[in-house]
């Protein structure tokens, strides 16, 4: 086993077959009984359900499996319940980044009265965490187990809970359990990831360490995506290191536009989230490359440009929005919002209606004009 990736690796272990390490950590932890949060479908599919028998000799496990794909606060609720019941010592989640979010939403809020948590997770009323909490992604995409933040709806509304408690105790990144997925879980996940580091790059709240995370995130990704989607199995390892480096990037420099526009079209139209945010990420590289020409958008936006172009083998600044989008194609992704569903008269409800957070993190302003004439530019 390694250690994870990254020049300051966090806790946790990297490798194929890594899973088999969590009976391990259990133990070590100091674990007798263990809340496992899974999805319904990948624990078994993955692989992941194998270690099971030898998790249940070193501590009582209860499963939970019932919520939604995107977490919504009465799943989360729900859990409370469970946790409150169970009271278990910490909780284990094995599954795709709505399983992650889950588990580390319960870490942190699901010792609350569950009639309380809708207004916990509006307001971000964290405080810290009193049980361990380890996370073993079986996509390569999401990083969450690399974020201190998770997404929770309450209705429509997507609301993001940060705190520095919901970082992991430890992480088990496994890429043989990312292999079971098919083609399309597969392309959107690698997508969310690879625009995660090119957000991160142009980011207003970016850093040194953010960009070199993003750098590194690329340079394992885009390469290794198309054989990934296409299954070879040597290709999961890539994919997964550049997973986890894109979640450390974002970490530091939350996401941007298009991951703004993305939380509306998977909650209005049921779009994967990695293929939303496919939708129109080309488009945001190339409304930044015109800014960036014109002197506008943060100081460094030109460079950023460059040195994405650099790491996914785009023709300048300007060919970046061309490549991201010529990258997706070769995955199997449909980029036209027309084609995928979405009626234009809806443009003007996702302009108005964006997640403005994410959005003012965007290198280059937009108002609700400029994200219309985006938005027309993808349909």
């Amino acid at each position: 086993m390694q250690p994870l990736p990254g020049h300051d690796a966090r806790p946790g272990v990297f490798g194929s077959h890594a899973v088999a390490e969590l009976p391990r950590v259990v133990r070590e932890l100091g674990l007798d009984s263990l809340l496992l949060v899974t999805g319904r479908s990948s624990f078994a599919a993955s692989g992941a359900a194998d270690v099971l028998p030898e998790l249940r000799r070193v501590a009582t496990v209860h499963t939970w499996s019932d919520f939604s794909p995107n977490p919504r606060v009465e799943d989360l609720a729900a859990g409370a319940e469970i946790v409150r019941s169970v009271r278990p010592d910490g909780i284990v989640a094995i599954g795709g980044g709505s399983v992650l979010d889950m588990a580390k939403l319960l870490s942190v809020l699901g010792d609350l009265d569950p009639d309380r948590i809708p207004e916990a997770v509006r307001s971000n009323a964290v405080t810290g965490r009193s049980r361990p909490l380890v996370l073993v992604p079986t996509t390569s995409g999401s990083g969450a187990e690399a974020t201190h933040f998770a997404v929770a709806y309450i209705g429509p509304d997507k609301f993001s809970v940060a705190h520095p408690a919901l970082l992991p105790d430890f992480v088990i990144l496994d890429p043989v359990l990312t292999e079971s997925a098919g083609a399309y879980q597969k392309a959107t996940s690698v997508i969310d990831a690879i625009a995660q580091a090119v957000e991160s790059q142009w980011a207003r709240g970016a850093s040194d360490d953010s960009r070199a995370f993003s750098r590194a995130a690329l340079g394992e990704l885009v390469a290794a995506a198309p054989e990934f989607v296409a299954g070879d199995t040597a290709a999961a390892v890539p994919a997964a290191r550049g997973s986890h480096l894109a979640g450390r990037a974002i970490d530091l420099s939350k996401t941007t536009g298009a991951h703004a526009l993305a939380y509306g079209l998977t909650h209005r139209h049921g779009i994967s989230h990695g293929h939303a945010v496919a939708t129109t990420l080309g488009a945001f590289a190339r409304f930044h490359a015109d800014a960036a020409s014109l002197g506008q958008g943060h100081d460094s936006l030109a460079h950023d440009l460059d040195v994405i172009a650099e790491s996914i083998g785009a023709d300048g600044a300007g060919g970046v929005g061309d490549r991201l989008d010529a990258l997706a194609g070769q995955l199997g992704l449909e980029l036209r919002l027309s084609a995928l569903g979405v009626p234009r008269s809806d443009l003007e409800i996702m302009a108005r209606s964006v997640n403005r957070e994410r959005l003012g993190n965007n290198p280059a302003e937009f108002g609700e004009g400029e994200l219309l004439e985006l938005l027309e530019s993808c349909w």
